[in-house]
């Protein structure tokens, strides 16, 4: 499908996808470009085959196909601009980023031309860094493609194919409706996970005490959450700021109303309530989509 494929921003992500690239005789050749610390040699003693390069500039010696930019959101103007000098229709440029419709303005503000099927693999864990990538991340997750107005059928298919390849599902979208339903699936859930974590802190002032001692529940979980790339976080909600102020209004009506229902003792409703959210559980583990529960993780 693709025989040279060149990863820009290689971290969890960057690396799980090298890694989950199906292996074959007719393997393609893989490269990487960080600017993270010594990512040489970090990248060595991964020990995966992988070949790095210095500056994108090299870009133009190795016939590549295939750009994967997988950076914070917030980088992604500097890093399409210096692709865009390459004036060369002959490779494909994707993404992994988490939000949409600001990408999409990006490539028509600066008139871009390059052919560009803007994707988000749902996928990831808290950890960052390439050490941290795995082989079956993306396995049986959805990855969205967001086509802008003037991707062409076969490029579309392309892409579509090559998230397949990684055992992914995939699912075509318009930017605005990708941002609107990450915003509730994911950008509000860590948007409250941060805020009941800082909460956490203020009331508990000792952190190696009971905070930490008895996380074993709900907590350790929203935690895991919190623990996420605040980097990549911090470009997410302000590049997705619109559609995340308007479910942040939304949720703090609904703590409102559990909160009223406390003072009421109002045992139907909160009975209701919690009925209700149980359901969508089970309709999310039903489509295995719940990923796995590891008790001592």
């Amino acid at each position: 499908m693709f025989k040279n494929i060149l990863i820009i921003g290689f971290g969890m992500i960057g690396s799980s996808i090298a890694r989950s690239i199906p292996k074959s005789r007719k393997q393609a050749h893989i490269y990487a470009f960080d600017k993270s610390k010594d990512f040489s040699k970090r990248l060595k003693k991964a020990n995966l085959n992988v070949s790095s390069i210095k500056s994108l500039d090299d870009f133009k010696k190795l016939s590549i196909d295939l750009i994967i930019v997988c950076t914070p959101v917030l980088q992604y103007e500097n890093i399409l601009k210096k692709i865009n000098k390459f004036n060369d229709q002959s490779f494909i440029v994707t993404d992994v980023g988490s939000t949409k419709k600001n990408i999409e303005d990006i490539y028509y503000k600066n008139n871009f031309k390059f052919r560009f099927i803007p994707s988000h693999p749902i996928a990831g864990i808290e950890k960052s860094g390439l050490e941290n990538g795995f082989l079956g991340l993306f396995e049986n997750r959805y990855s969205i493609v967001c086509p802008l107005k003037n991707s062409s059928k076969k490029d579309i298919s392309l892409v579509n194919k090559f998230w397949r390849s990684l055992s992914m599902k995939t699912e075509i979208m318009t930017a605005k409706d990708h941002d609107h339903v990450l915003s509730l699936t994911s950008h509000l859930p860590h948007i409250i996970s941060y805020s009941l974590v800082l909460t956490a802190i203020k009331k508990e002032k000792s952190l190696n005490s009971k905070l930490v001692k008895f996380s074993a529940g709900g907590f350790r979980d929203f935690t895991r959450v919190a623990g996420s790339d605040p980097e990549m976080w911090r470009d997410i909600f302000l590049a997705n700021s619109k559609e995340i102020k308007k479910l942040t209004n939304m949720f703090i009506g609904e703590l409102k109303k559990f909160s009223n229902d406390l003072n009421l003792h109002n045992s139907k409703k909160l009975l209701n309530k919690l009925q209700k959210t149980k359901n969508i559980r089970n309709r999310i583990v039903k489509a295995k989509q719940a990923g796995k529960f590891i008790p001592n993780d």
